[in-house]
């Protein structure tokens, strides 16, 4: 038998107990994450309708300033109304955002350059108040548009991003019978695919000094953006650790809330090793990212009918959409002391 020296024997003493404590650090964390996942109030058959009647033929694709996004608007106000929502009145936004005679009270509308033209889009912005007077607010951001028909080929957009809307929606379903520590703002951003125009006109507005919220006011934005189609880890990634010096806590309790295993990065497309998407820039959440506004963004990395004419409802899973939704809820009653120590962006 080999005879070792008292350092080696400590530091072999040392690495085991260091060895140990990450195997029952991994332990933890995997007991977190479970299937089937304990869900207990969404509504799956009313997500797979909204998905459904969102990605069908009839929204032709949704595409920003056609008939289908039209359309589109028709239907989800009158899912924000039947959620409980309220218009985001002129009471509360900019007097000079204050909707004309002949635009619907939940249309934020707006112009924005895009190939050298001047368009229209349309947000759509419900809200509910706090159970208890509050000056603190939490807003929910999805956007509608997709890609509309090219020719002949429509582009249903069932992940992108009839899946958020549908979470969205049943967010605001839920918290409407629930006690709501805060103020929330759902919005349906529109011309997102164009470059998130629908998000900068948003920020733009609660830059303005009469909003309601002020920007001071606000203590996190949620975007959800693709929320339908699990990775092979059935793994859901939320981006945004870096606007919070207690992610880690915030991270643990949403994944025991719920079950459903959460990765704070979006992981390499497959096959490379260096990541090309830049998912910082890739959908709403950079818009209030520029404006220092607190965010958190939901989403999957893209699959193979990603910006296809294959990405259809019958592709959704169900079951991760609600996990996602309830999950995505945990933001809108966690206090706000996990919320509040933002870290140095």
């Amino acid at each position: 038998m080999r005879v070792l020296n008292p350092a080696r024997i400590i530091t072999l003493i040392s690495l085991y107990f260091t060895f140990t404590l990450l195997l029952l650090g991994c332990s933890s964390t995997g007991n977190t994450c479970r299937r089937p996942l304990p869900l207990t109030w969404s509504n799956q058959t009313l997500l797979l309708e909204d998905v459904t009647r969102l990605s069908s033929p009839a929204f032709a694709g949704r595409k920003t300033m056609t008939p289908g996004a039209a359309l589109t608007r028709d239907y989800l106000i009158l899912r924000m109304q039947q959620a409980g929502l309220l218009p985001w009145s002129s009471s509360l936004a900019p007097l000079t955002m204050a909707p004309a005679k002949h635009h619907n009270p939940f249309e934020q509308h707006f112009s924005y350059q895009y190939q050298f033209t001047e368009r229209q889009g349309v947000n759509l912005i419900g809200m509910l108040p706090a159970t208890h007077a509050s000056g603190q607010w939490r807003l929910i951001v999805a956007h509608y548009d997709h890609l509309g028909m090219r020719g002949s080929k429509l582009y249903p957009g069932a992940d992108d991003n009839a899946s958020g809307i549908a979470a969205m929606l049943a967010l605001a379903e839920h918290a409407k019978s629930q006690q709501r520590p805060t103020n929330l703002l759902f919005i349906a951003t529109d011309a997102e695919e164009q470059g998130l125009y629908g998000s900068q006109a948003l920020v733009a507005m609660l830059q303005d000094n009469n909003s309601q919220p002020s920007m001071s006011q606000i203590e996190l934005a949620i975007n959800l953006d693709m929320v339908g189609r699990p990775d092979r880890y059935h793994t859901i990634y939320l981006e945004g650790r870096r606007n919070f010096s207690q992610f880690a806590a915030l991270q643990q309790h949403l994944m025991q809330a719920v079950g459903l295993c959460i990765r704070a990065n979006h992981p390499p497309e497959a096959g490379k090793t260096i990541q090309r998407i830049d998912w910082l820039r890739s959908s709403d959440h950079y818009s209030f990212h520029q404006a220092k506004l607190p965010w958190l963004y939901f989403g999957i990395p893209p699959h193979s009918d990603y910006h296809q004419t294959s990405d259809i409802a019958s592709k959704i899973d169900i079951e991760f959409l609600a996990a996602v939704t309830e999950t995505a809820y945990e933001l809108l009653i966690i206090d706000s002391y996990l919320l509040n120590n933002r870290a140095k962006q």
